[in-house]
């Protein structure tokens, strides 16, 4: 019997939760007048489980139930731990076994090298989740206290915050602001930008950093992610305020830290200038760390590339800390930003024919704004056509997953490994 490739199954059990969260939200249950239309429904369900944050309802907190956030929130946690992570668990506490080929599709789903220990993998990853999510409802609590009344009405606002922090989804139960009012609550800033970078580096960074302590001692990747991500940080908004010098020093960082697949908001991005558009659509297309719940081509991808470009112009391996990337990894980068690119300038082409009253910055913003899973967006969501609401809702859906994810379903060796025992005669391409 032919086994299934990892990949399909990684892509199905993603589809499987998106079509159930759309039937959930289609429920009259769901909404506080009327019902959400199919299309309407499966793009907040790609949305959501895909940790984006665009959304074609206007105002969530109002217009959503009870039961509807529920389900918003349930299928962040689905989407950004993944399915597969989170059944895994259960199998686990159950007392059940996990298999050989359960481990495989593990490796695949939680992008790791090996098969060694990614039972305990598992089991890391739930719990750190479920440690940092409740210190994190605790401290939203604390900040939201002054802004809403009643005990259940804070906690619940806090809970559904923390969740969409912590996996870099920027739904929001705030308003058609988003976190606008709160620009200058530095206590919620500071708790919402704890909660996106940590979820954003990885558990297996996080996990690296407890065991290890010293950074001598953490792995190479860990060291990567983290020199990436305090630059990028940064960097970005060091050149936020240089675009815009009316913004504070707040503001600055939570957007450079927000815009890197968080996608709340306490600026009003319908209004950015181009030095603000060009920052923002940057830090989207790089996004979070691998193995967290953010998107985008990744930290290290961006690390490995200008590594590999500079080690190419000076003539010299790759090397770093004392170590020289595999080709195969250099390969694997240029790669997935190759496939990413295309796929962008498709959709951008696609959503600028079915909406041509959208500017092109509007459509370039909403489109990279997907592929990263941010969520943010310049005021084009809400005017999207049927189509270009679908095309955005595979966007997102291709950059949660991955561009080699996607590409991995025509591999019919995935049980071979990337190394072929024939070996072809070399030939020469011109390039350049």
């Amino acid at each position: 019997m032919k086994k299934i490739s990892p990949y399909i199954k990684i892509v199905f059990t993603f589809l499987i939760v998106i079509l159930i969260g759309t039937f959930l939200l289609m429920l009259p249950i769901s909404s506080v007048e009327g019902h959400l239309n199919f299309i309407d429904a499966l793009f907040m369900s790609t949305s959501a489980v895909c940790v984006t944050g665009l959304t074609v309802v206007q105002n969530i907190s109002e217009e959503i139930s009870i039961f509807g956030k529920v389900v918003l929130a349930l299928l962040i946690e689905i989407g950004g731990l993944s399915f597969i992570t989170i059944a895994t668990f259960f199998i686990i506490v159950l007392g059940g076994k996990i298999g050989i080929s359960n481990r495989f599709l593990l490796k695949e789903a939680l992008n790791q090298d090996s098969l060694r220990g990614i039972v305990l993998l598992v089991k890391k990853i739930i719990i750190m989740s479920l440690i940092m999510q409740s210190i994190g409802v605790v401290l939203n609590y604390l900040a939201l206290m002054d802004y809403y009344d009643g005990f259940f009405k804070t906690l619940g606002v806090a809970v559904f915050h923390t969740i969409a922090s912590f996996n870099n989804s920027g739904l929001d139960i705030f308003g058609s602001s988003s976190m606008i009012p709160f620009a200058g609550d530095w206590f919620l800033n500071i708790t919402t930008m704890l909660l996106i970078v940590l979820g954003g580096l990885g558990f297996f960074v996080i996990d690296d950093i407890l065991r290890n302590k010293r950074w001598r001692k953490i792995s190479i990747n860990s060291r990567i992610v983290i020199i990436s991500t305090v630059c990028l940080i940064f960097g970005g908004a060091i050149l936020l305020k240089i675009a815009n010098n009316d913004l504070t020093i707040l503001e600055a960082f939570f957007m450079s830290i927000t815009s890197r697949t968080a996608g709340f908001q306490t600026i009003d991005c319908a209004n950015l200038n181009t030095g603000e558009f060009a920052v923002i659509t940057f830090l989207m297309f790089i996004g979070a760390s691998p193995g967290s719940t953010g998107g985008g081509i990744k930290t290290t991808t961006l690390f490995v590339i200008i590594l590999a470009i500079v080690s190419y112009g000076f003539g010299k391996k790759t090397v770093i800390f004392k170590r020289q990337i595999a080709n195969n990894t250099i390969l694997k980068a240029f790669a997935l930003v190759t496939t990413a690119i295309l796929f962008c300038i498709m959709a951008i082409f696609l959503v600028s024919v079915f909406d041509p009253e959208l500017n092109p910055e509007q459509v370039i913003f909403e489109v990279v704004s997907a592929f990263s899973t941010t969520g943010l967006s310049m005021g084009a969501t809400l005017k999207l056509s049927n189509p270009s609401r679908l095309i955005i809702s595979f966007m997102m859906f291709f950059g949660r997953l991955g561009p080699l994810t996607i590409i991995s379903l025509i591999n019919r060796n995935w049980k071979l490994g990337s190394d072929d025992s024939i070996k072809y005669v070399e030939e020469r391409v011109f390039i350049g």
